[in-house]
């Protein structure tokens, strides 16, 4: 390699620029005569223009609240049968908060996270009514068994 090119090698690899570089290409306005493109942006629109909206999350899992309710709406058996089997005190018991709970979920479904929250909420109450009829229904088992 002559002296010349082994010279404009090394002022590559040591990061000088050559007499020539790629800034000086681009920086020449064009042979054919037409103008430079601005650099600049184009004026912004007058007036308010669009509103931005907030990012939006997954949308309200509708379905599972109205399982919930559903579900907690279902409970509503265990009162009708014991009014059937002639216990009229242990029939006021309904599965009020898990009922309330599945209606405030599908009636707040703008906001999802809160929905998800009266879900749990729904389940939670549904379940808990579960196990208190669990309990009273062995305790009636128990004093039918013993008389």
């Amino acid at each position: 390699m002559s002296d010349h090119m082994q010279g404009a090698a090394q002022r590559y690899w040591d990061g000088e620029s050559s007499s020539r570089g790629i800034a000086d290409v681009f920086a020449r306005p064009p042979a054919g005569g037409l103008p430079p493109v601005p650099s600049a942006a184009p004026p912004a629109p007058i007036g308010p223009g669009p509103v931005a909206r907030p990012p939006s999350g997954p949308p309200a899992r509708v379905g599972s609240a109205v399982a919930g309710l559903l579900c907690a709406l279902l409970t509503l058996f265990f009162p009708l049968l014991f009014l059937v089997l002639g216990l009229p005190l242990l029939a006021l018991l309904v599965n009020v908060p898990g009922i309330a709970f599945g209606i405030v979920a599908l009636t707040r479904t703008a906001d999802p996270p809160e929905v998800e929250r009266f879900i749990r909420y729904t389940w939670a109450g549904t379940m808990i009514y579960l196990a208190v009829i669990a309990v009273i229904v062995v305790g009636v088992i128990a004093l039918f068994l013993s008389i």
